[in-house]
């Protein structure tokens, strides 16, 4: 195991690292998927790591690999050695047979001690949270171009992803809804047209079909101008408050400890077949530009629970066009990793005497299916591919050319170099482990939810806009999460999915009236 000068990521040492390490030496399928996405197919950008660090994966990955190399080495090392003893008459037949059996059994049970020993030293669980090892193997292969690159694309700013979803790596759409709402100014007086109800501030109950305003004949109220704002002003102001409201203001029993507020750009990653790295081409002032290789920025509040084995992630975005304000609402959940990893919890603390006569029994009980699977498997991974397989020139489909002359065998190719999928979502469940998760992931989303809508409503207010609309949309937008989630809180175990999608428009008769503070 190596160290290293620099003090590791946050998200290093929590309990979701440690078991995705512990999964590569546990199942071999997914440790050959960790070093295909963040070693083989390194041309590809490392996805965004929500509660949890790339890197000591990959190095577990690598030296998982590196005992399984290590004792096919031997094993055919020791062959060759014993073939040619009794090619040459130095061994008769029978010796030659007890030797390579013993070889056989050396070598699968040293291997299976020194991945034992890792499991219960270095990935055991932690007593305490900020006591988890976060160094991790050294290997010739992870070296520090390989470390710097996916410390620095994981935690970027900018998400350069592949494929058609933008937001790679948070795991699945649990709910979703856009809004969009007319930026009128506040009346400066409150009108009361044809006797109607006023609220206690003087705010007429708008009609179902149009707003008094739209009366013929009716004399035009006079409205306040609304103070300029742009999407990044109202920005600011959410990624302030929600950090405020969850983190700062509360006592520390209330406060959301795993929360983070942050500002990322989504863009595809999209080059030449020659060119080295994506080039992102949006100018500086630029927002939601409507182009293929166009990057759109989202303000992304992650919650991580449960020792960040469960992440809710909130995506909002807001972009205005003419009078109208538009918002993006998308809510991903990361759902526990797969169960079969936490085996390394129920390991035992050390290996004695006893566990070693286990071994040493089971290695031989298991030696011939594991001696053919150590054969079989490696001309397996060295067979040839079809041409041109795992490779840039198969990661993105070229289009039809259907053009008279054949043009298109002369234009340049372009790949698709973003970011498929992370390492934490390869190993995520497909149920829940625990009730109490689902429905963590249900609270988390209506906290963040409610927290925004009273955020922007207030941000509106301030800039002097007409809110009943925007009252009449939040209730709507509540009413409608509180009738969905009663239908998915009930009924055992679910599934990690969509959670629905909706739309809502500005039909609804409900409203409040907010005072001045």
């Amino acid at each position: 195991m190596t160290a290293h000068n620099a003090p590791p990521p946050p998200d290093a040492t929590s309990n979701a690292t440690r078991l995705l390490c512990a999964g590569t030496y546990l199942d071999p399928l997914y440790r050959k998927a960790v070093i295909r996405e963040l070693l083989t197919h390194r041309y590809r950008v490392v996805a965004p790591s929500y509660g949890y660090d790339a890197v000591p994966v990959l190095a577990h990955a690598l030296a998982a690999a590196g005992l399984r190399r290590q004792q096919v080495l031997t094993l055919a090392g020791g062959a060759a050695l014993i073939l040619l003893g009794s090619a040459t008459g130095l061994l008769d037949f029978l010796v030659a047979w007890l030797l390579f059996g013993w070889l056989a059994w050396t070598t699968m049970f040293l291997r299976r001690l020194a991945v034992l020993r890792m499991l219960t030293r270095h990935l055991a669980p932690a007593e305490e949270p900020s006591g988890a090892d976060a160094s991790y193997p050294a290997c010739r292969h992870l070296t520090q171009r390989i470390v710097r690159k996916i410390s620095a694309e994981q935690n970027s700013d900018t998400v350069y992803y592949g494929g058609y979803k933008p937001f790679v790596g948070a795991g699945q759409l649990w709910r979703s809804w856009s809004n969009a709402e007319l930026l009128i100014g506040v009346p400066e007086k409150p009108a009361n047209p044809f006797g109607q109800t006023l609220f206690e501030g003087g705010s007429p109950l708008p009609r179902q079909n149009g707003s008094p305003d739209d009366v013929p004949g009716h004399r035009e109220v006079r409205r306040r101008a609304i103070v300029p704002f742009t999407a990044a002003d109202i920005t600011d102001r959410v990624e302030q408050q929600m950090l405020e409201e969850l983190k700062g203001k509360p006592r520390p029993a209330d406060r959301v400890q795993l929360l983070s507020v942050e500002r990322r750009r989504f863009t595809k990653a999209v080059r030449f077949l020659d060119d080295d790295e994506p080039e992102e081409s949006d100018g500086p002032d630029e927002h939601w530009r409507e182009d293929y290789d166009a990057g759109r920025e989202y303000l992304c509040v992650r919650i991580g629970s449960w020792q960040q084995e469960l992440v809710t992630t909130v995506f909002v975005g807001f972009d205005i066009k003419g009078t109208t304000l538009h918002t993006e609402f998308y809510t991903y959940v990361l759902a526990p990793i797969t169960q079969s990893f936490r085996l390394v919890d129920r390991l035992p603390e050390r290996i004695d005497g006893g566990l070693m006569c286990r071994i040493a029994w089971d290695v031989v009980r298991s030696a011939p299916g594991e001696l053919l699977g150590l054969v079989l498997n490696p001309l397996k991974e060295r067979l040839p591919r079809k041409p041109g397989s795992d490779t840039v020139r198969v990661e993105i489909t070229q289009p039809t050319d259907h053009s008279e002359f054949g043009l298109g065998r002369y234009a340049h190719k372009v790949v698709d170099c973003g970011a498929r999928a992370s390492v934490r979502e390869l190993a995520t469940a497909n149920v829940f482990h625990h009730f109490f998760q689902e429905s963590d992931a249900h609270k988390y989303t209506q906290i963040v939810e409610r927290h925004l809508l009273q955020i922007i409503g207030d941000f509106l207010y301030d800039h002097d806009v007409d809110t009943r609309e925007h009252e009449a949309n939040q209730t709507n937008i509540l009413q409608q999460n509180f009738g969905a989630n009663s239908n998915n809180n009930f009924g055992g175990n679910q599934s990690v999915g969509n959670r629905g999608t909706q739309t809502f428009g500005s039909n609804s008769g409900i409203t409040r009236e907010r005072h001045p503070a």
